[in-house]
């Protein structure tokens, strides 16, 4: 089963078990957002199925703490993500890298977020080492610039490197061809 099929399989799962409402307690996707927008992934490519299956859990509760509306992909959405993770072992150490493409509703790529997480020193599987804080620091970059780009603000600035934090995760927000005044067709 390819992850796009997984990916449509959880969110309908989700929007059948009532996940499509907005009440608050519901565990949903969909939320009411601040401008209207929604946003729907329409796949997250390179993780095996148990990473894929933390990750989904991670944006669903870090939407919640932005009011960011997740909708599944089968409805219509302002916004469609396609999210790439890859990871790679570099000198004894884990790099999760990570690259978020938007596109707007007319299918014009609005924005590319990218990053690269250290995730620590692997077992026999590199992706052992994506554990959910490493998950929920790449959710939430991601969905601060996507919050950003949508509310039409600065990204958030994440916190400041400390003796617990292994860094920030963003490391490059770039606008799409339509955002920079120039279309690709």
């Amino acid at each position: 089963m390819s992850r796009a099929a997984i990916a449509a399989a959880l969110l309908a799962a989700c929007a059948l078990g009532g996940c499509a409402s907005t009440g608050a307690g519901s565990g949903s996707f969909a939320m009411a957002s601040s401008g209207g927008s929604t946003v729907t992934f329409e796949s997250i490519d390179g993780p095996p199925p148990l990473v894929f299956d933390r990750m989904v859990g991670v944006l669903d509760r870090e939407s919640k703490l932005r009011n960011l509306a997740i909708v599944s992909r089968e409805g219509s959405a302002s916004y469609r993500v396609r999210s790439y993770l890859s990871a790679q072992v570099v000198r004894g150490r884990t790099m999760i890298a990570w690259v978020w493409d938007v596109y707007d509703a007319n299918q014009q790529r609005a924005l590319r977020l990218s990053g690269e997480e250290p995730a620590g020193k692997p077992g026999r599987d590199a992706w052992s080492a994506a554990d959910d804080m490493v998950l929920r620091k790449i959710a939430q970059a991601g969905l601060s610039g996507l919050s950003a780009m949508i509310n039409g603000g600065p990204a958030e600035a994440p916190p400041a490197p400390g003796p617990a934090r292994r860094g920030p995760a963003v490391a490059s927000m770039e606008p799409g061809p339509a955002a920079l005044g120039y279309s690709t067709q």
